[in-house]
């Protein structure tokens, strides 16, 4: 497992670094986009809602996430597109014929909150490639928040005792959980001096601290939803980690953490 864990990073790194650092900004956000799509894929499979739900959320979820990447300045209207999708989803259910009464209500808030929470908090990751420096900002959001789960993944199999949160996570401890933090603080430095020490020092060990709990967090959220619907793993488009959706879990919350630590600070 392991092994192909790791092949599969040695394949897939040069195309995420590509992405990022192509100097059209777009070309990062449709790569961003199309990773999202597969995410809602897999996270209405999780839900088990018909096909023609998984459908309408996968289809309305990627025009979210469109809207927030390539909307006009004069059309980014929150409140405008928020109501938009909430009236979408009522209204799709409203008049599907298809759709069984019983259960609906529950299928209507796990649709919003799927395009909610995989496609806006997702879409923090193309927003940061915009910011001054956004380049650096990316590097940083995705080796502090993927090294942070390395570190809490080996430190946990290697000294883990107590557990973090056994209902949710039963493989998840405390010292994995600490371990974490060492990640997030490697993950700053590496990609710090690899820039050059573009941002002061103290910028690191602040955002390991915010990293360091929310990552966790957005693990431990991805694993209640699949919990309360007796699922393992999101799904298997990567070999030796699982589904999109798995991948990114933790990088859905520690986005939106850096895009507005380095929008205030950076």
């Amino acid at each position: 497992m392991l092994l192909k864990r790791i092949v599969t990073v040695l394949i897939g790194a040069p195309f995420v670094i590509a992405a990022i650092i192509c100097p059209q900004t777009a070309v990062f956000k449709v790569f961003c986009t199309g990773c999202l799509a597969v995410s809602l894929w897999e996270y209405f499979s999780i839900i088990q809602v018909s096909k023609a739900g998984k459908a309408f959320g996968v289809g309305l979820g990627t025009l979210h996430v469109g809207y927030l990447f390539f909307a006009p300045a004069a059309w980014a209207n929150p409140l405008l597109e928020t109501t938009a999708l909430v009236l979408s989803v009522f209204g799709f259910y409203c008049f599907s014929r298809r759709e069984a009464m019983e259960g609906i209500a529950q299928r209507i808030a796990m649709t919003l909150l799927g395009i909610l929470y995989v496609g806006t908090f997702g879409a923090f990751v193309g927003l940061t490639r915009e910011l001054p420096q956004g380049i650096f900002w990316v590097f940083v959001l995705l080796g502090m928040t993927w090294l942070n789960d390395t570190f809490a993944y080996f430190f946990g199999h290697r000294f883990g005792k107590r557990k973090l949160a056994p209902r949710i996570s039963p493989g998840k401890t405390v010292e994995g959980f600490l371990g974490g933090f060492l990640g997030s603080i490697c993950g700053f430095l590496l990609f710090w001096a690899i820039f050059g020490r573009p941002v002061p020092f103290f910028f690191g060990p602040c955002l390991t601290l915010l990293v360091g709990i929310v990552g966790p967090v957005g693990d431990l959220c991805e694993s209640l939803i699949k919990r309360s619907f007796q699922v393992k793993d999101s799904g298997n488009i990567i070999p030796g980690h699982g589904g999109m959706l798995d991948r990114i879990d933790a990088l859905l919350f520690t986005a939106p953490v850096v895009y507005f630590f380095a929008s205030l600070f950076g």
